[in-house]
């Protein structure tokens, strides 16, 4: 890549100043039979349920529209998990609330993004309490971006898939090569990056224009920054369930680990990945991924 590429530092020190606050749940807190789509769709509707103002008694997302209140940021509810994801809610839109589980620690992690997530993960703590029994978790030290960021202790990482990476639905299943992988994963952090920059304001014209300097620093560092070098991919359909339609539908999911070379300068971009997860419907809980230092520790 590119010595400098315009605008990329300016990006990840925006991306480092970001409130993140983390309660971390050990194994044995974890409910029997319960996924973490499971738990994320409990956050979700509770969530809606709580905190949407809409006037009407029903929520707006009970009744099957976007907040009329979005605008201008009122709308708790909708800042923690908008509503329409994918179904006609702007491309920058994301949920600031997540469940990702740390097989190397055992333990499930639920990470609050932003300011209103951060005010909100005691709420979210007490959701999980009340109906699956999760009890004491721990408060992670940790206060921005910056410290759950990847440090650059190798060039080669190992990335396993700790949950359903989702490529698309309804599409022909086939096992994808090394190039594959890697236009898919950039896909991901180019996804992330836009919408990750956009919780930095709540001023639709500058998230706009941020999405544009995103694009531009992902053409030049994604083109050359990644490399998958070794592959163990088993690919599977799933049948899912829409709760807009109450329909199913058949997806491709990506199960097993790579091998990546990353240079430095994209880590920023891998961390978010780790953080919120990749591929489709990763605000569900999907596409969960864990990088561990693969080789050449520094």
């Amino acid at each position: 890549m590119p010595s400098e590429v315009r605008g990329a530092r300016d990006l990840v020190t925006l991306w480092r100043g970001l409130p993140v606050a983390i309660l971390s749940y050990p194994a044995s807190e974890l409910p029997l039979g319960v996924g973490l789509a499971d738990l994320s769709d409990t956050l979700r509707f509770q969530a809606w349920r709580e905190h949407c103002v809409s006037p009407t008694v029903e929520s707006c997302a009970e009744i099957g529209h976007p907040c009329a209140m979005v605008e201008g940021g009122f709308c708790k509810a909708d800042a923690l998990f908008p509503v329409q994801i994918g179904g006609g809610a702007p491309s920058w839109r994301m949920a600031t609330l997540f469940l990702q589980w740390r097989p190397s620690l055992k333990a499930l992690w639920l990470v609050a993004l932003g300011e209103t997530a951060c005010t909100a993960l005691g709420w979210a703590a007490r959701c999980l309490r009340e109906q699956y029994r999760m009890e004491q978790p721990e408060l992670l030290k940790v206060a921005r971006f910056s410290d759950v960021e990847l440090t650059p202790a190798t060039t080669h990482w190992q990335l396993a898939f700790v949950t359903p990476w989702l490529v698309g639905k309804n599409i022909h299943a086939s096992s994808p090569n090394t190039s594959a992988i890697a236009r898919e994963l950039g896909k991901s952090m180019r996804a992330r990056a836009h919408k990750f920059t956009a919780l930095c304001t709540q001023e639709r014209t500058w998230q706009r224009l941020s999405g544009h300097l995103v694009h531009h620093v992902a053409n030049a560092l994604l083109s050359t920054g990644l490399t998958v070098e070794q592959a163990n991919i088993e690919v599977m359909p799933l049948t899912l369930a829409s709760h807009s339609n109450d329909s199913t539908f058949e997806a491709i999911s990506w199960n097993g680990e790579v091998v990546i070379q990353v240079e430095a300068t994209l880590l920023p971009w891998l961390s978010l990945l780790t953080v919120c997860g990749g591929g489709e419907n990763a605000d569900k809980g999907f596409g969960g991924v864990e990088l561990l230092p693969h080789g050449d520790t520094k």
